[in-house]
C-alpha cells in the first residue's frame, strides 16, 4: 500500500462522505454526522445543494455572555441548553443539539446568521445574550426566520430576584409558539417543569452542569461540590443527587482522584446520592441511569443489575441520550466473549445511534460507534465527526491515528499521533502516553520507545492496583515491545472482574495465554457469561 497518499488509499473527502452510505445498513434510525471539514454532509463536491430545512427547524444559538466576570460563561451555556433541552421534548419541532451548534460561537456567528442556519440546515435560529450584575440578570433573546432574516420572536428579560429558570421556561415558550403556534396543554406544562423552586440551587446546578461535561479529573472532583452545594440549598432536588451519582461513577470508571479517597468510599458516596434521588423521585431517569451505570463497580464480576438499572433509566425516558451512551456501553463491554456477541455489538451500535439521535454531535458516542464499525472509510467518517464535534477529543484522535496505521496511511497516522499529544488530559496521561508509544513503535518510530515504557513503569505507585485502562495500555505497549513478563505483570496488576476482562480483551492473545500466569489471569476475570 506504498505511494499515493491517503486521498488514493482509501478514497478522499467525497469517499468519506460517500462511506456514510454504508452506515445505513445497520440498525436504528438515520445518523447525523460531519464531514472531515466539520461541515454537515453532503460534503463539498460529493452531493447536489442541500434540500430546504424543515419548516418547524431550528438552532438555538449559545447566549453570549457579557457579564464583566468571564466566569459567568456557565450561566450563558447553561441557559442555552436548558432552552434547547426543553424545545428538544416538543414533538412538533426539530431541534438542533448542543454538540451541533457548539461550533458556531461568538461573532463570528452573530454577524451571519443565514450562512449558520443554511450550514445546519434549519428555518430558524434564535440568538441571544446574558449579563448578569450581582443578583440582577439581563437575558436578551431573538428569533429570526433564517432566509429572510425577518424578526419572529423576541425579548428582553431583566430579572431582580436571579430567576433563570422563568427566564428559560419564557424564552422556550416564546420560540415554540413562534414556531407551532399555540401550545397544547401537555406541551406547556412540559416547558414550564422545574427540577427546583431554590434559584441558588440551581444556580448551583449549573455550575456543575459545566464542570461535569468537561469529563476530567479536576473538572468532575469540582462537580460533586457544585451538586453538593445544590442539594445543601434544596434536599429535594432529585437531578441534584442523580449527578452526583453519575460523577462518582466516572470518577470510579477513570480513577479520577488525588489518592485520598479510597474507591470503596467513592462508590459508597454514588449509591448513596442515587438512591437518594430515587426515594425523592422513584421515575428519576438520570437517578436510574447513574445507579445502573454504579453497579459495574459494586459487582465487578457480573454487573449485576448495570443492565436493569440502564434500560430503566430509557425507558422512563426515551429521550435521555447519556443513558442510552451507557447502555450502548454496557452492551459493548458485555459483547467480549460473548455467545451472542454479534447481537449484543449490532443492539450496542443501535444504541449509540439513538443516543445520537437525540444529540447529534455527541462526541464520546461517536467515538464508540467508530469503534464497533470494521475498518474502513465509514469508520473513519464516523471518527471525523466525532473531531468536529470537540477538536480536542484525545480519545477520538488517538484512535484516528490507530485507524490511519491500519489503513497503510503512515504520514497521516504521524500527524494525528503529533495532533493527539496536544489533547493530553493529566489525569490521563499514563495510559495515553503508553497507547500512544505503542502506535509510534508500530509505524516505525522505534527510537526511545523501550526507555519511554521504562519510564512510565517507574512512575506507578508501588504495590497498590492499577487501573484497566492504564493496565491495558501499557500490557498492549509492552506486547508491541514483545515483552511477555511485563505484559502479564500489567495484567496482574489490576483489580478484577468484567471490567478488566473487557478492557483488555484486545490484548490477551492466544499466544499469551500459553503463559501459565497469563492463563491464571484471565480465568479470574472472566465473566459469568463469557467463552
Amino acid at each position: 500500500m506504498r505511494g499515493g497518499g491517503p486521498a488514493r488509499r482509501y478514497g478522499g473527502t467525497a469517499v468519506r462522505c460517500l462511506a456514510l452510505g454504508l452506515l445505513a445498513a445497520l440498525p436504528a434510525n438515520r445518523l447525523t454526522a460531519q464531514c472531515p471539514d466539520g461541515t454537515p454532509p453532503p460534503c463539498r463536491g460529493a452531493r447536489a445543494a442541500a434540500p430546504a430545512p424543515v419548516a418547524n427547524s431550528v438552532a438555538v444559538l449559545y447566549f453570549d455572555n457579557r457579564s464583566r466576570d468571564s466566569s459567568d460563561a456557565y450561566l450563558a451555556e447553561g441557559l442555552t441548553e436548558a432552552i434547547i433541552t426543553k424545545l428538544g421534548d416538543l414533538p412538533r419541532l426539530t431541534v438542533k443539539s448542543r454538540f451541533v451548534v457548539g461550533r458556531y460561537r461568538g461573532s463570528a456567528a452573530q454577524a451571519d446568521p443565514a450562512a449558520v442556519a443554511r450550514s445546519l440546515g434549519v428555518t430558524y435560529l434564535v440568538t441571544g445574550s446574558i449579563q448578569r450584575a450581582g443578583s440582577r440578570v439581563r437575558v436578551t433573546a431573538e428569533m429570526s426566520r433564517a432566509a429572510s432574516g425577518d424578526r419572529v420572536w423576541g425579548e428582553q428579560y431583566d430579572r431582580g430576584d436571579g430567576d433563570v429558570l422563568a427566564i428559560q421556561e419564557d424564552i422556550a415558550r416564546g420560540v415554540a409558539t413562534g414556531i407551532a403556534g399555540r401550545l397544547l396543554p401537555a406541551e406547556a406544562a412540559r416547558l414550564a417543569a422545574r427540577p427546583t423552586r431554590n434559584n441558588a440551587a440551581y444556580d448551583h446546578l449549573l455550575r456543575g452542569d459545566q464542570l461535569l461535561a468537561q469529563r476530567t479529573a479536576s473538572g468532575t472532583s469540582r462537580a460533586i461540590a457544585e451538586y453538593a452545594a445544590a442539594v445543601g440549598l434544596d434536599p429535594s432536588l432529585a437531578s441534584g443527587w442523580a449527578k452526583i451519582g453519575l460523577a462518582e461513577a466516572l470518577r470510579l470508571e477513570w480513577s479520577w482522584g488525588d489518592g485520598s479517597v479510597q474507591p470503596d468510599s467513592v462508590l459508597t458516596n454514588g449509591l448513596a446520592a442515587a438512591d437518594r434521588a430515587l426515594a425523592i423521585d422513584s421515575l428519576s431517569s438520570d437517578g436510574w441511569m447513574a445507579r445502573g451505570y454504579l453497579m459495574m463497580f459494586r459487582n465487578p464480576r457480573d454487573l449485576a443489575g448495570m443492565e436493569a438499572g440502564l434500560r430503566r433509566a430509557v425507558a422512563l425516558n426515551p429521550r435521555n441520550a447519556e443513558a442510552w451512551q451507557q447502555l450502548g456501553d454496557h452492551l459493548r463491554m458485555k459483547a467480549a466473549g460473548h455467545p451472542g456477541r454479534d447481537s449484543l455489538r449490532q443492539e450496542a451500535i443501535a444504541d449509540y445511534r439513538r443516543a445520537l439521535d437525540i444529540e447529534p454531535g455527541r462526541p464520546t458516542t461517536l467515538r464508540w460507534l467508530a469503534s464497533m464499525l470494521p475498518v474502513g472509510v465509514a469508520r473513519l467518517a464516523i471518527l471525523d465527526s466525532a473531531i468536529a464535534s470537540d477538536p480536542s477529543s484525545y480519545p477520538a484522535l488517538e484512535e484516528r491515528a490507530r485507524l490511519l496505521l491500519a489503513l497503510g496511511d503512515t504520514a497521516g497516522t504521524r500527524a494525528a499521533l503529533a495532533r493527539a499529544e496536544g489533547t493530553i488530559d493529566p489525569s490521563r496521561r499514563t495510559a495515553a502516553r503508553a497507547n500512544l508509544a505503542a502506535v509510534r513503535f508500530r509505524v516505525g518510530d522505534t527510537t526511545g520507545i523501550r526507555a519511554e515504557a521504562e519510564s512510565l513503569l517507574r512512575d506507578l505507585p508501588p504495590g497498590v492496583p492499577i487501573h484497566p485502562y492504564v493496565a491495558a495500555a501499557l500490557a498492549s505497549l509492552f506486547a508491541t515491545l514483545g515483552d511477555t513478563a511485563r505484559t502479564v505483570d500489567m495484567l496482574d496488576r489490576q483489580p478484577r472482574g468484567a471490567f478488566a476482562w473487557a478492557v483488555n480483551w484486545a490484548t490477551v492473545t492466544p499466544d499469551l495465554l500459553r503463559d501459565p500466569r497469563a492463563r491464571r489471569i484471565w480465568d479470574e476475570n472472566r465473566p459469568p457469561w463469557a467463552r
